[in-house]
């Protein structure tokens, strides 16, 4: 990083930890509205469009998001 982030960061670190919540709650919120209104990439497209397709070949064939974490839960 560049010498000027460095030491913001450095600033940061030597904050409070409720200091450092909120700088991370004010940089996420910065964050979020930045890219609400992001397009999708290609890639991502391409991806969901693939998937659609795939439902609707088999609709039938899809795991409920329970199962999935409880799977996922269990090999942990």
């Amino acid at each position: 990083m560049g010498k000027i982030k460095d030491k913001t960061l450095n600033e940061l670190f030597n904050r409070s930890v409720a200091e450092k919540i909120l700088a991370v709650e004010k940089l996420w919120d910065n964050i979020k509205e930045s890219s609400a209104n992001d397009e999708p990439t290609s890639f991502e497209k391409k991806l969901i469009k693939e998937r659609l397709a795939l439902y609707k070949e088999n609709p039938t064939k899809v795991k409920k998001w329970e199962d999935v974490k409880a799977d996922y839960l269990k090999k942990k």
